[in-house]
């Protein structure tokens, strides 16, 4: 499966992979980036995860399956602004369908006989790790839950699976957003809610995600992996930028409550509970047991 930052980047290592041939899984075979990677050589199948029919004919054959969601682009799309039931919002629906858009993936899978390794590409559960502190992490609990499902229902497909987590995009400060970067008075500005002395897992997932995938499906299976480039504050990180670019940095953390007016009510409560819950548990839910990281693969 793709989706235009770790969909591609897996594509592109195994496109370069002797012996190997690569399937792109898009809803829109027609797109800039899927016309590239079947000029790469790449076999572009148009599917829906929403219809599963079209799944089980995009599989038939597949010896490893790459797997991966987008809860923001689900919660982001203009098309999905009036799907939440009544009293639903927008965020608990896009969690919701998000799940069963990997359960319709897990699914199709488990129904692959020639299938030898299943990566599915999930996140910590923070409800569970928070030991129920932290419930509204719509974003991470949603793929947490579909790798639940599919250990407790599929367990022959649980037995071929890994477990891929990518820390924080390093993408998302060059997008628009809360983490996007600024420049104010020759100063260049990250303003959010991390606090500044909390280490995180960055990851630029567009270059990283083919290499971690790659080493999970040559690996033997049962690997819960948070893959990362490096492991650092944000304070850390606006200091390499620094030294890099030979622009000041500062990093500028808003207060608990304090959003600009652009961001929407109801991710309020989920941002400052998936903030909450890495300061508190750590991003990759440090209690895991079976949480391994990049030096433990080969």
């Amino acid at each position: 499966m793709n989706n235009r930052y770790s969909g591609g980047s897996v594509a592109n290592v195994f496109l370069k992979e002797p012996g190997w041939k690569v399937r792109a899984l898009t809803r829109n075979p027609t797109s800039i980036k899927s016309q590239a990677l079947a000029a790469q050589g790449a076999n572009v199948v148009q599917v829906d995860i929403n219809v599963p029919v079209t799944l089980l004919a995009a599989f038939e054959g597949a010896n490893a399956i790459f797997a991966v969601s987008d809860f923001w682009g689900l919660y982001s799309d203009p098309t999905n602004k009036d799907k939440a039931s009544l009293g639903q919002t927008l965020n608990v629906w896009a969690g919701e369908h998000e799940t069963q858009q990997l359960k319709n993936i897990i699914e199709a899978a488990a129904k692959v006989l020639t299938l030898e390794r299943f990566i599915l590409s999930s996140l910590s559960n923070a409800a569970k790790w928070s030991k129920g502190k932290y419930t509204y992490v719509y974003h991470f609990d949603s793929k947490a839950k579909a790798a639940e499902y599919c250990e407790e229902t599929y367990p022959e497909l649980w037995a071929k699976t890994s477990i891929y987590q990518p820390g924080f995009f390093l993408g998302y400060y060059t997008l628009n957003g809360l983490s996007q970067l600024t420049k104010s008075a020759g100063v260049v500005q990250s303003i959010g809610h991390v606090d500044p002395d909390v280490k995180l897992p960055f990851i630029a997932a567009e270059e990283d995600s083919g290499p971690f995938v790659r080493a999970l499906i040559q690996d033997t299976a049962g690997k819960n992996l948070i893959g990362y480039r490096g492991w650092l504050t944000t304070r850390e990180l606006a200091e390499k930028f620094s030294q890099a670019t030979a622009l000041k940095t500062e990093v500028i953390t808003l207060l608990k409550g304090h959003f600009p007016p652009s961001v929407p009510t109801e991710l309020k409560a989920e941002l400052e509970d998936n903030l909450a819950y890495w300061s508190e548990f750590g991003y990759e839910g440090r209690d895991d047991p079976t949480v391994i990281h990049p030096r433990d693969v080969s």
